[in-house]
């Protein structure tokens, strides 16, 4: 949601600057004689020299603006004719971005090189000179060019495309943008990530194929597992009703293990890679569901503690006081001593 609402509040500010700069191209035309005339106001003198210098200027200020109204205009007309063309197949939309942002970046170079001849810049001597300059760029930005160059690869090779589902780095998307420098991909918490496409060695494209998500449900060790297949058997239907995304049946793939406390049971089914996390929490749903309703006991981890049986016929322990004898006589009095 956060890239969208970025991408519409840029473009309702490139449609403000682009209605500001055609006003004010029409009103130059319109007080054509008045600016440029012999007696306009460019030979206005006021006596204050900051309004003096900005009326000297205000041709080269028109000019440029009509250089920038020119080149938004062309960027916008390119935008809508590339949509309308490229339009249809994930390939075709690819080759389309690629395209607008190669032709944005000619058509900005060329506006501002519009904008600096208005300025009296000599242009000829900056293109003539511009080959020069191109060597000595391209040796200080050959990771640039590298990624200009994988971007056009990938976008020709047709292994990447918007709108596949791709795990770049360990990194789990979908392909948002493919441009002339980077690969931007969103999640499905809309966090985004930007790859250089020179970076991109190796990836995983999710897209081109039906999706087989998988999950585990255990099932208790006195849980007899010929009843437990005869009813998921029985109850395919059901399973399916409950589980939209899925494309099919729930596959019943036997034992996946045995582990301490359960019988892992292993499931699966064909779904859109799109709804590949939404029809796993959905088959675990329902089967935890069906199992319930036909008392298949699900365990949870617990550890059985077996007690030793107790001795019944165990001599008592003895008593450190010694026994006494009900027979033998009271012990005599002490003689009492006299004094």
């Amino acid at each position: 949601m956060g890239s969208v609402n970025k991408g519409k509040t840029r473009k309702i500010v490139g449609l403000v600057f682009l209605v500001l700069f055609a006003v004010i191209v029409v009103l130059g035309f319109i007080f054509y004689d008045e600016i440029y005339g012999e007696n306009g106001w460019t030979s206005i003198k006021t006596g204050y020299g900051f309004l003096d210098t900005l009326l000297s200027f205000l041709p080269r200020i028109l000019g440029s603006i009509e250089a920038l109204f020119i080149t938004l205009l062309v960027l916008y007309v390119l935008g809508f004719v590339m949509r309308k063309i490229f339009k249809g197949t994930p390939r075709r939309v690819t080759v389309g971005k690629l395209a607008v942002s190669i032709a944005r970046v000619v058509i900005w170079a060329a506006g501002l090189i519009a904008v600096l001849a208005v300025w009296g810049v000599n242009v000829a001597a900056l293109i003539a000179g511009a080959g020069v300059l191109t060597l000595i760029v391209g040796l200080g930005m050959q990771s640039l060019i590298a990624d200009v160059v994988a971007g056009v690869f990938l976008v020709c090779d047709g292994t990447l495309q918007v709108g596949d589902i791709v795990t770049i780095d360990g990194w789990r998307g979908t392909v948002q943008e493919i441009g002339i420098r980077n690969t931007k991909l969103i999640n499905y918490s809309g966090d985004i990530r930007v790859a250089n496409n020179s970076t991109i060695k190796v990836f995983i494209n999710q897209s081109r194929e039906i999706s087989y998500p998988t999950v585990l449900v255990g099932v208790g060790y006195e849980e007899n597992l010929q009843h437990v297949k005869e009813v998921f058997e029985a109850n395919k239907a059901k399973l399916r009703a409950m589980c939209p995304t899925l494309l099919g049946d729930i596959d019943f793939n036997g034992v996946d293990s045995l582990s301490a406390s359960s019988v892992d049971l292993h499931f699966g089914a064909k779904c859109s890679e799109g709804d590949f996390f939404a029809a796993q929490r959905q088959m675990r749903c329902a089967i935890k569901t069906v199992f319930e309703e036909n008392e298949i006991h699900i365990p949870f981890p617990q550890v059985d503690v077996h007690m030793a049986p107790s001795d019944e016929n165990a001599a008592p322990a003895s008593e450190n006081t010694a026994p006494t004898d009900e027979n033998a006589a009271p012990a005599e009095d002490a003689p009492e001593t006299e004094e």
